[in-house]
């Protein structure tokens, strides 16, 4: 009993980032209910030797490292986060090991070893009483929790009462639901390429070039093309060229969610593509092909979005330009096999993708010296929210410089440049930081534009006159993967997608 107690203890302190939240009048009662009902499932369990010995020691582990990020990012874990850590980067995750995840992660590890010792060595009868008496007084309690779940009151205390926030019943639902998914994944075939989809090129007179660019983690917000008033776009500003619709909604608020979603045939209402990307319908209609990412590309555990590629004429990873590390690796480095690519298909109408890490965190990670201009900029575990504004807003600063170059390197050819992040990111919002969470309004409002040069806008009067017509427009990525075919004089006849230009018949 007294084993179950300090289980129940662990678990519910664990509950903190939300306990401490709750308005003092539903405070003591919340917390009565979790340490009970905690209580009752722990004292089960440890009656239960084999089972309680080999699952709640990596359980507790897992509910706390996770109980970690939520205190500090605001990131609830779920089937998704447990994807994004299966193919994330021992480069990317190192920009989230700070001192203090190191010593919570000690101690978290030294609780598990006592516990694991205490569970091995544990004794006690079984008291059916002790069930019986929790069963009665949790019963209706739970069952009027879960029936008035959208009352006004049971909302306020849902984060520590339902079993789909608390630790350990979320872990064990994530867990269940991330294997489901993995095995579905794992059985699913290729992807059925987009050439196969019913298509009409119009040929253009010069070799065109559509570049496509891919942010990261950039909300719409903190462009000064679209109001803010820090000076994050000084370059991009200036381009009379560019079309700018302001902030659309993006597919999710993963990467690994929105690109393969962005790339392919998927809408809103179905983003769950079983197609590859546009690349193959360019592919189909002759142009030269490339995906250029700031990446890695996995070898034996493609991503989804390596994944959803498809067949291209060549494809370029960040592992496969040089022996730069994650952390020196910066979008400007892109620009190199970008310059090299375009020189050698010059004659050729092209499609090229870039894949950037944009504003990912750890932001002041994401830009060189040039860019420290919004000061102090150290993104570390204290998360201060002007200090993460201020390295956030460079690395949008740096993104500007990047695209203005992209844009210089085929000003004078028949050339697009498109422009969306896969999603936004919260800085600090109600306590949020990173992304992940679909609800929240900052992680789902990203910015799109579109720029094109002097010679495309001669050579397609219509498409510039029927883009421009669309400002003000409220728009999703729905609109990405047919426009940018479009924008490539690839027509569509047999589509429900929103198309920028349809087929006169």
């Amino acid at each position: 009993m007294n084993l179950a107690a300090l289980l129940s203890f662990l678990f519910s302190v664990l509950m903190l980032p939300d306990i401490v939240r709750l308005p003092i009048a539903y405070l003591l009662p919340a917390v009565a209910y979790l340490l009970l009902f905690n209580f009752f499932v722990m004292y089960l369990v440890c009656h239960i030797r084999k089972l309680a010995v080999y699952t709640i020691p990596p359980i507790f582990f897992a509910s706390a490292i996770t109980s970690y990020f939520y205190g500090v990012y605001r990131i609830k874990i779920d089937k998704e986060l447990l994807f994004l850590l299966l193919e994330t980067t021992t480069g990317e995750a190192g920009e989230f090991i700070t001192t203090e995840l190191i010593i919570f992660g000690a101690i978290a590890l030294l609780l598990t070893s006592i516990l694991t010792y205490l569970l091995k060595h544990s004794s006690g009868k079984f008291n059916g009483k002790v069930v019986a008496i929790l069963f009665i007084v949790l019963l209706p309690t739970t069952f009027l929790l879960g029936k008035y779940k959208k009352n006004p009151h049971v909302r306020v205390v849902r984060p520590i009462t339902a079993t789909k926030y608390i630790f350990p019943y979320s872990v064990i639902t994530c867990i269940a639901e991330f294997s489901g998914q993995y095995f579905e994944n794992l059985t699913q075939g290729e992807r059925e390429s987009s050439a196969k989809l019913p298509s009409i090129f119009i040929p253009q007179k010069k070799p065109l070039h559509i570049i496509v660019v891919i942010g990261e983690s950039a909300r719409a917000d903190r462009f000064q093309i679209n109001g803010y008033p820090r000076e994050t776009t000084p370059k991009l500003i200036k381009e009379k060229n560019l079309i700018n619709f302001g902030g659309i909604q993006s597919f999710a608020a993963y990467t690994r969610l929105s690109v393969p979603a962005m790339i392919t045939p998927a809408t809103s209402q179905h983003p769950e593509s079983t197609m590859s990307s546009y690349l193959g319908l360019f592919k189909k209609h002759g142009f030269k092909t490339t995906w250029i990412s700031a990446n890695d590309r996995f070898n034996s555990n493609d991503t989804p979005t390596t994944k959803a590629i498809g067949d291209v004429d060549n494809s370029i990873f960040r592992n496969s330009l040089g022996n730069v590390s994650y952390g020196e690796f910066y979008d400007a480095m892109l620009l190199t096999p970008l310059q090299e690519t375009l020189v050698a298909n010059a004659q050729h109408n092209q499609a090229i993708t870039l894949h950037t890490r944009g504003s990912h965190a750890n932001y002041a990670a994401r830009y060189p010296e040039e860019f420290k201009k919004f000061l102090p900029d150290a993104y570390d575990e204290k998360m201060q929210p002007q200090q993460v504004s201020n390295a956030y807003d460079n690395s949008i600063l740096a993104t500007d410089s990047f695209l203005a170059s992209i844009i210089e390197l085929v000003r004078d050819k028949n050339a697009v440049v498109i422009y969306s992040s896969d999603h936004g990111e919260s800085l600090g919002e109600e306590g949020r930081f990173g992304h992940g969470n679909a609800l929240a309004p900052e992680q789902r409002n990203v910015p799109f534009f579109i720029w094109y040069s002097d010679d495309y806008r001669k050579l397609n009067e219509t498409t510039v006159d029927t883009l421009k017509k669309h400002v003000g427009s409220s728009l999703s990525h729905d609109v990405f993967f047919p426009w940018i075919l479009n924008l490539g004089g690839i027509l569509l006849p047999d589509t429900n997608q929103p198309v920028l230009l349809s087929v006169t018949k």
